[in-house]
């Protein structure tokens, strides 16, 4: 049996990330491209990958090999897939799709229409039966059309540090002089949210509090504070007032994406609806040190309309959508 292709032009579902790297990296995207989808082809039967599950998660009838990646042939179309759990949540499991050939020719075009969609959603669902996941989730362009069987998980929100938009002053960035507080400001967003938007909260968690601590101590966590408000309260101007969200960035990336990531941002709810989320990632984006060929990069929840309604008013694009598509019962 021949091994899976990690030349992703051997898999037509990657044409349009090997498009988004050349316009993101240039010449070096394929790269990029080609390295992580090596990395993705060598978790396949690997013991060790699947260990990362099973070693803290026991299955009925589901042995520990099962959760490495899987390279599946049916009716000459193939796949390259593996089993993920929603949130770390045992009772959401879904078959992350990494490649797949299974787009036809359908409407006089070649693409992953309603035929050959089905086709790869009966094939999925066959091969991981014993975990009996509810979807499987797919890398889309993000003006793709959405299935009515289907439906956006998060986009992938991306732009150049010298392509978003120019600082306008409403804010500064400073340290907080306490990790707790920073975390504390996390955790009464969260409360908010589990109150206010509980189908949001269910699918997105606060940063832990030792990477949130670690990241201060790396000084990459920054207090949100408002020169309106500081003047108004006659504070100087080294000294504007007590923050008003947080915003943590960290080197990252999302998939063959590299760059600065987005690893927390909050606004109070008292100040929340009043742009300065927005008004932080551009300042953040002409911070000394900072080189303004980077990219920051992050991924949004679909249900989360203010924090990309804020990555669009920094000037950050949306390159990328997970789509989730319903599977059959097998």
């Amino acid at each position: 049996m021949s091994p899976a292709p990690s030349d992703p032009s051997a898999w037509p579902s990657f044409a349009h990330q090997l498009a988004l790297a050349e316009r993101l990296y240039g010449s070096l995207g394929r790269r990029r491209v080609e390295d992580w989808l090596g990395t993705q082809v060598g978790r396949i039967g690997s013991a060790e990958f699947a260990r990362l599950f099973s070693d803290h998660i026991d299955l009925p009838g589901v042995a520990p090999f099962d959760y490495a990646h899987r390279h599946v042939r049916v009716g000459g179309r193939s796949l390259i897939g593996g089993i993920r759990f929603y949130g770390h949540d045992i009772e959401r499991p879904f078959v992350e799709v990494i490649a797949h050939d299974f787009a036809g020719s359908e409407g006089g075009a070649t693409r992953l229409g309603p035929e050959s969609l089905a086709k790869l959603a009966d094939a999925v669902a066959s091969e991981w039966s014993a975990f009996g996941p509810l979807h499987m989730r797919l890398r889309v362009p993000p003006d793709a059309p959405v299935p009515p069987n289907a439906h956006i998980d998060t986009h992938v929100f991306v732009a150049r540090y010298s392509d978003m938009a120019p600082p306008d002053g409403r804010v500064r960035l400073t340290a907080f002089a306490d990790p707790d507080e920073a975390m504390a400001m996390v955790r009464e967003r969260f409360t908010v949210m589990e109150r206010d938007e509980p189908a949001l909260r269910r699918n997105v968690s606060p940063i832990e509090p030792d990477y949130l601590t670690e990241l201060h101590g790396e000084g990459r966590v920054h207090a949100i504070v408002s020169a309106a408000l500081g003047r108004a309260s006659g504070e100087a101007e080294e000294n504007l007032g007590a923050p008003v969200g947080l915003l943590a960035v960290a080197p990252g990336g999302v998939d063959w994406i590299d760059g600065d990531e987005v690893m927390e941002e909050v606004v109070t709810v008292e100040h929340a609806g009043h742009g300065y989320a927005a008004s932080a990632q551009a300042a953040f984006a002409t911070l000394p040190g900072n080189d303004p060929t980077a990219l920051l990069v992050g991924t949004i929840d679909v249900l989360n309309v203010a924090s990309r309604r804020t990555a669009e008013r920094a000037g950050r694009a949306n390159v990328m959508d997970y789509l989730f598509v319903d599977l059959p019962t097998v």
